[in-house]
């Protein structure tokens, strides 16, 4: 059995005091959350604002990864993703920070930047390395808000460009797409960055940016067309072909220029809305709102003449043709062609109006004025109809009928050759006949016998007269040569002279006798000459009715 322990009897006495303070143990976690407070604090002064952006399609983003970028530099990023109540589209939410947050405006415009290969080009190759990313423009304002549309593709102008929107309206879109450039001089100095419909007007509405400095050819009288593909054109005034570059013949684009003028216009300001033309020769026409309508009829075939043909007086164009019809009368069984053309009397007076315009035309169809048609090129075989002043011309008035007024027409200088050329060949043809009745008449070959009757008496005469020559020199040698030698000396000269002369009047007759002669080279070639009047008459009149049938063969032949 153990023995209890012993206490010892000499062990000191414990004297307990009760200290108060803080341990220096505490400093660590106080200082903890120190820390903790001031990292929320700086969170919460440093974030920015937190939105909410609709996007067509999740493709290519993922929440807590994807960055929010402006300018290349990452302003934000992509928290969370969730369907929209009616499940159409996507609703992210991005979380920005404080430096863009001051900036951002209700304009601001959001977009999901990847790869994409279109007409324009390519474009986000960068997101092959970084990944896919959300891009933004700030906007203009600092009004600022919490839901944003996203837009369906990447904005073709970058946001740091500087420079000044248009729009343009047309009629329909045509090769147009969003990058389509848009062409100053055949410089590229904008794009086309966007493009709708609207519901009011049925037209399209396009929106193009161009370039700081460019945008300050851009005046209020300048003229937007498209430039699309190439432009080849066949008129009265012959071939034209036109392209503005390789770029927008490939992907189409739009041009535009001022015209030259007094007065050029003002810059036009960021915003403005100009008409959109189909080609560049529209935008050379002046726009009339003025316009008077007749209708005319002309002598003879109008084949040449197309709808569009431009109408002139003196070489400028004041109008053109708007219809070309066919119209027969049942009972008399006539058949006219009537055409509709417009003229735009602003181009003989800009200020001119409708009623006075009207009435200067009536006193001008009374001093002369007339309607041709005329072959505006003997190489395409096309017509336009001109406008002139005849000279002694019949009195004519405009006529008013049930629809349009009937404009005096007149006849073209060249309608009249083939009638001309008629008439030549008709001539012609009666001198032809008069030779021919003359040759079988006779009466050719009698006066060649009555010719051959007036040589042969000649050449009696001749004789006598040699035969008294010769007793003339009988007698003279019978005569003393020393009592008149002079004498002598005359007759002999006279004597040769005769002799000469006589010759020359032998081969005089001996000619004629070779052409009255019945087989003589003079009458087979008389005979000839007549062959080739007859088939020149006969070419002459083939030549009339190949013009009456088709006058441009004058120049393209058959």
């Amino acid at each position: 059995m153990s023995n209890p322990i012993e206490q010892p009897d000499n062990l000191p006495d414990v004297d307990v005091r009760e200290e108060r303070g803080i341990s220096p143990v505490w400093l660590i976690p106080l200082a903890a959350v120190a820390i903790g407070l001031w990292l929320l604090f700086q969170t919460w002064y440093e974030k920015g604002p937190t939105i909410t952006v609709q996007f067509p399609s999740a493709e290519g983003i993922e929440a807590g990864k994807t960055e929010v970028r402006y300018k290349a530099v990452t302003v934000g990023k992509l928290r969370t993703l969730r369907l929209s109540d009616d499940l159409k589209t996507i609703e992210a939410t991005l979380e920005l920070n404080k430096e863009i947050g001051r900036h951002l405006g209700n304009d601001a415009r959001f977009w999901v930047v990847s790869p994409r290969v279109n007409r324009s080009g390519v474009s986000g190759l960068s997101t092959f390395f970084s990944g896919t990313y959300v891009g933004m423009n700030p906007g203009t304002n600092t009004d600022d808000q919490s839901f944003y549309v996203g837009e369906d593709r990447p904005p073709v102008i970058a946001p740091s460009e500087s420079g000044k929107r248009f729009f343009l309206l047309s009629d329909s879109l045509g090769s147009m797409d969003v990058g389509a450039p848009v062409f100053y001089k055949q410089l590229q100095v904008g794009e086309v960055i966007d493009y709708q419909l609207l519901q009011d007007t049925s037209q399209v509405r396009m929106e193009v940016f161009v370039r700081d400095p460019y945008f300050d050819f851009v005046r209020t009288t300048s003229r937007f067309w498209n430039a699309s593909g190439a432009e080849f054109k066949m008129s009265a005034a012959g071939a034209e072909f036109r392209m503005e570059s390789l770029a927008s013949l490939l992907i189409g684009g739009i041009a535009f220029e001022t015209p030259t003028s007094l007065s050029t216009g003002e810059i036009s300001k960021d915003g403005d809305t100009f008409p959109l033309y189909n080609k560049y020769s529209d935008t050379q026409e002046k726009q009339f709102t003025q316009r008077l309508y007749y209708v005319m009829y002309f002598k003879g075939s109008v084949r040449g003449l197309s709808v569009g043909a431009p109408l002139e007086f003196q070489g400028i164009p004041v109008g053109q043709v708007e219809n070309i019809d066919i119209r027969m009368d049942r009972k008399s069984l006539d058949v006219k062609v009537p055409i509709l053309v417009s003229i735009q009397p602003q181009n003989f007076d800009p200020e001119i109006g409708q009623g006075e315009a009207e009435t200067a035309m009536n006193k001008l169809v009374e001093k002369g004025l007339r309607a041709k048609l005329e072959t505006g090129s003997l190489l395409t075989g096309q017509k336009l109809i001109t406008l002139s002043m005849e000279k002694d011309a019949e009195p004519e008035k405009i006529v008013k009928t049930q629809f349009y007024s009937e404009f005096p027409t007149a006849g073209s200088a060249f309608d009249d050759l083939p009638l001309m050329a008629t008439d030549i060949m008709a001539s012609l043809q009666e001198t032809l006949d008069s030779i021919q009745k003359l040759v079988k008449s006779g009466k050719l070959d009698k006066t060649v016998d009555n010719v051959n009757g007036v040589l042969t008496e000649a050449e009696k005469t001749i004789n006598a007269a040699k035969d008294a020559i010769k007793a003339a020199e009988q007698a003279i040698k019978t005569v003393d040569k020393n009592t008149l030698p002079s004498v002598t000396k005359d007759v002999n000269q006279i004597t040769i002279d005769l002799g000469k002369t006589l010759q020359k009047i032998q081969g005089s007759m001996a000619q004629v006798d070779r052409m009255t002669a019945q087989n003589s080279p003079t009458q087979f070639q008389l005979k000839e000459m007549l062959e080739e009047v007859t088939s020149a008459s006969r070419s002459v009149r083939s030549l009339t009715e190949t013009l009456q049938r088709n006058p441009s063969s004058l120049i393209r032949g058959k």
